[in-house]
């Protein structure tokens, strides 16, 4: 993980001073996560002072990724164990508050969300809310009982999700479609890609990779990051049989953890394709190129992603990507150029189009070389560089431009 305690010595940098909020955070791995941590790099590199408030069961402040990150007391939260929820709302403002950001910036609208607000509104200096994640999709996944009771979280969830970005100074989300989720009047919205390393992604791994996991020299269609019901990962599951009538040596590689594990485990032996599906598990960060580096194509049956970083990953590696076209997806993928889309949970298209990939080598070079050049327009550096302008453009003054 990379961590270390610190103690009460301080580093400070000339630039910017920048007070990062999140409700999720190592050793937690998703998509805000991957963003937060890379952005901390980024900016902490340019010569700006960042430092995290997040929650964990090890409260105090150690350093990752080279920047400061305070910790405060967590517990898990049961009907989703995957996520933890803080319980001080104290010591995150009062550190802050300290801190003297010249921008407060939140990744989540949770606990940490809260404080970020109360921080930014006792500095009186700006706040900058990232849209990361609808809460209303995945609310109602905690939820076992009627229809009623997930109708009524959901509008709960929205209700709520609409205050909280409204109480921001500027919104950012990671791509267009994603604005389309909120129903705030009067905000200044800015597109920002959460970015990608360029430079971590490639060829490199692949053999080794496909030895650890048994795939020898078979067509691997790649499904990566989070387990968990919303991502709908059944579709894909659901379309194997069809994909392995035309390509019987087919492989679907199932990398990441969460809660949709046991019953996604369930289906594949229910529908006997034990041979031809392979759950890799948790991948470290360090590895996580490398499943993509052993893949031929990504399937993404999930109609709730934001901006799915998972999508660039895949074009930095050159894979095209079969996609649900829903979230912010379509926003990425360009059908006959870095991959195609269908309609979600609809297994015969997604089966069709990884059946074409797979047997037609000209198609994928075609759509390999699409990939790379979309993946060209999200590199790090030109996010964290946005990023920047947007917060030296509200550091002084409120904005006045909208999406």
């Amino acid at each position: 993980m990379g961590e270390e305690v610190k103690g009460n010595e301080r580093f400070i940098k000339s630039g910017m001073r920048i007070a990062v909020f999140t409700d999720t955070f190592v050793p937690q791995v998703n998509g805000v996560v991957n963003a937060v941590r890379q952005f901390d790099r980024m900016l902490s590199a340019a010569g700006h002072t960042v430092e995290v408030f997040t929650e964990g069961k090890k409260p105090g402040v150690y350093v990752i990724d080279g920047v400061d990150v305070h910790r405060y007391r967590a517990f898990t939260f049961l009907p989703y164990p995957e996520f933890e929820y803080a319980v001080d709302i104290i010591g995150p403002v009062r550190d802050a508050t300290r801190f003297k950001p010249d921008v407060v910036h939140t990744h989540t609208p949770f606990v940490m969300g809260y404080c970020a607000w109360r921080t930014a509104k006792r500095l009186g200096v700006p706040l900058v809310g990232t849209f990361h994640t609808p809460v209303d999709e995945y609310v109602v996944y905690l939820s076992k009982r009627f229809k009623l009771s997930r109708l009524i979280l959901r509008r709960i969830a929205r209700a709520y999700q609409n205050w909280f970005y409204d109480k921001c100074d500027v919104i950012i989300v990671p791509a267009r479609s994603a604005a389309g989720y909120l129903d705030v009047k009067g905000k200044r919205i800015e597109v920002v890609s959460n970015g990608l390393d360029l430079s971590r992604y490639g060829v490199a791994g692949r053999q080794e990779f496909r030895e650890k996991f048994g795939l020898g020299d078979a067509p691997v269609i790649l499904h990566g990051g989070r387990l968990s019901f919303e991502k709908r990962i059944d579709g894909v599951i659901k379309a194997m049989p069809l994909v392995l009538k035309e390509a019987p040596d087919a492989k679907l590689l199932i990398v990441g953890k969460g809660p949709a594990r046991s019953s996604l485990e369930a289906l594949v032996a229910k529908l006997g394709l034990q041979a031809s599906v392979v759950f890799a598990g948790y991948v470290s960060d360090e590895d996580f190129p490398r499943a993509f580096a052993a893949a031929d194509v990504l399937a993404l049956n999930s109609p709730v992603e934001t901006q799915s970083l998972i999508v660039l990953e895949a074009f930095a590696t050159g894979l095209p990507v079969v996609g649900a076209n829903a979230g912010a997806i379509p926003d990425a993928v360009v059908p006959g150029e870095n991959g195609f889309l269908f309609d979600t949970d609809d297994s015969e298209a997604i089966a069709r189009h990884l059946v074409r990939i797979i047997k037609d080598k000209t198609l994928r070079e075609k759509l390999r070389d699409g990939a790379l050049r979309t993946a060209s327009q999200h590199s790090l550096e030109k996010s964290a560089s946005r990023l920047l302008e947007i917060y030296d453009s509200i550091k002084n003054r409120a904005g006045d431009i909208f999406l």
